[in-house]
C-alpha cells in the first residue's frame, strides 16, 4: 500500500508516519517549499504548495497513492484571530488543491481528512457529548476554515464520487506538539526549571477550569490508519474519549511528575471571551469499527514531559 500524507513533518504527521511505516506501508509526504523540512527516514518527501492545484495533480500522478491523509493545515485557534486570511488560505484552498489533485489524477484512491472538534464551537452543556449529528457552530477563524474544508470534502464525495472520509478529532496531546498549545507549554517550562535548577517553576496560564476532550495523538493516528482501510465516506467520524478534563487536571498531573515545586497563576487577561466551558465527543462511529483510545492521560503527560526534558538536555549538551 502506498500512502501520501500532506504535512508529514507536523505533530500528527510524524506519529502517523511512524505507525504506517511499522505496518509496512510505503509512505510519501508533502514538505513545505523553502522551509528546509526533511522527510523522516525511510519515507519519500516532496516539496509542494498544497494550494497549487496543478502541482498537486502532478504529484499525485507521480506518486499514484492508494490512499491520502490530508493533515497539512494552519492549526492554531489563537493565531487564526491574528491571521484569519492566512488560516483560510491554507485550510480551505489547501484542501481544495488536494481534492482537485485527487479528482484529476487518482480518483480511485481513498482519502482521510483531518478535521476538528472546534467546528462545533458553542454547544449547550445539556447537549453533550457532541455527535456527528450535532450542529456545527464555529466561533473562531480556524473553526470556520475547518467547517468550510469539511463541506468541501462532503461536496467532492457527493458530486465526484471520491472516497473522502472525514475525521473530526478533538484535543490531541503527546510528545512533539509545539508550544502554541497548553500541555507542551506547561511541560517545557517544568523541564527548563528542572534543568536550570530553579527553586520553583512559576506557570502563568489562562482559564485553567476550561474542560476539553484530551486524547493521545498516537490513538488518533490509529484512527487514521483504521479509516484508511475501513472508513465509510457516507459517515462522519469523531475521535474523542467520551469525557472531558479541566486544564487544571493536566496541571495537577504534570506537577505530580515534576522534580521541582510548581507555582501556578491563572491570568484572567489570557481568557478568550465567549469560550466554551466544556466540550467532549462520542466516538461511537469509530467504536463501531473497533477503535478505542488506549493511552491514559497520565502517560500522555509523562511522555510529553520526558520529550521536553530530552530537549532541555540536548540544548545543554
Amino acid at each position: 500500500m502506498r500512502v501520501l500524507i500532506t504535512g508529514m513533518t507536523g505533530f500528527v504527521g510524524r506519529h502517523l508516519v511512524a505507525l504506517l511505516a511499522s505496518e509496512g506501508v510505503q509512505v510519501h509526504g508533502t514538505l513545505l517549499p523553502g522551509a528546509g523540512e526533511i522527510a523522516p527516514p525511510g519515507t519519500h518527501g516532496h516539496e509542494v504548495d498544497i494550494t497549487d492545484t496543478p502541482a498537486m495533480a502532478r504529484l499525485m500522478a507521480e506518486v499514484a497513492p492508494d490512499a491520502i491523509v490530508h493533515l497539512a493545515a494552519a492549526a492554531s485557534v489563537g493565531q487564526s484571530f491574528s491571521d484569519p486570511d492566512g488560516t483560510w488560505h491554507v485550510n480551505v484552498e489547501g484542501t481544495r488543491g488536494v481534492l482537485e489533485g485527487m479528482r484529476m489524477s487518482v480518483p480511485e484512491a481513498r482519502m482521510v481528512m483531518a478535521l476538528s472538534g472546534e467546528e462545533y464551537g458553542r454547544v449547550p452543556l445539556d447537549q453533550l457529548p457532541v455527535t456527528e449529528h450535532t450542529p456545527l457552530n464555529p466561533v473562531s477563524p480556524y473553526a470556520k476554515s475547518k467547517v468550510a474544508a469539511d463541506h468541501l470534502c462532503e461536496h467532492y464525495h457527493r458530486e465526484h464520487g471520491l472516497a473522502v472520509i472525514r475525521l473530526r478529532a478533538f484535543n490531541q496531546v503527546g510528545p512533539g506538539q509545539d508550544l502554541r498549545f497548553v500541555l507542551p507549554s506547561i511541560c517545557k517550562q517544568i523541564a527548563d526549571a528542572e534543568m536550570d535548577g530553579d527553586v520553583v517553576c512559576a506557570l502563568e496560564l489562562g482559564n485553567i477550569d476550561t474542560r476539553r476532550d484530551f486524547l493521545d495523538v498516537r490513538d488518533v493516528v490509529g484512527a487514521y490508519s483504521l479509516l484508511l482501510r475501513k472508513g465509510d465516506p457516507a459517515r462522519t467520524y469523531l475521535a474523542g474519549t467520551g469525557h472531558s478534563h479541566a486544564i487544571r487536571d493536566l496541571i495537577d498531573i504534570a506537577v505530580s511528575l515534576a522534580r521541582v515545586p510548581v507555582q501556578v497563576t491563572s491570568d484572567p487577561s489570557r481568557v478568550r471571551e465567549g469560550e466554551q466551558p466544556d466540550l467532549y465527543a462520542s466516538p461511537r462511529a469509530l467504536q463501531d469499527l473497533g477503535w478505542a483510545p488506549r493511552i491514559p492521560l497520565e502517560q500522555s503527560i509523562r511522555d510529553t514531559l520526558d520529550y521536553w526534558r530530552d530537549r532541555a538536555h540536548m540544548e545543554v549538551d
